[in-house]
């Protein structure tokens, strides 16, 4: 029973939720570690800011594990993106598209022996 109106109480969705505000927190540091790989620290960025607002409940306060959380995952998110458009641009750059690097690299492994 989530909202019991006879007994004064009020909806468990309007109390700010510790437990959120921890996984925020969480998701925020898994976010920065793994900036390297970009589905992980992609979802687990928009998962720690999801989980950091809904940590507020109903109020205009936001726990400071939401905080850190919420800036964390904003941090990760935005490390992901900056790493993968610089390899991106690199590789633009360096062999003029994806098509001539994937040729290169296939090149590179012929002649290694390597099928």
């Amino acid at each position: 029973m989530l909202y019991q109106p006879e007994s004064g109480g009020t909806p468990a969705s309007q109390k700010p939720s510790g437990q959120m505000a921890l996984a925020s927190l969480i998701l925020g540091i898994v976010s920065v570690i793994t900036s390297g790989c970009i589905y992980s620290a992609i979802v687990c960025g928009a998962l720690g800011i999801l989980f950091a607002f809904l940590s507020r409940g109903g109020s205009d306060h936001m726990p400071p594990q939401a905080k850190a959380g919420l800036a964390l995952s904003g941090f990760g998110m935005a490390l992901t993106i900056v790493i993968y458009a610089a390899a991106l641009t690199l590789i633009v750059f360096q062999y003029g598209g994806i098509d001539e690097f994937l040729l290169e690299y296939k090149e590179l492994y012929q002649s290694m022996g390597i099928n």
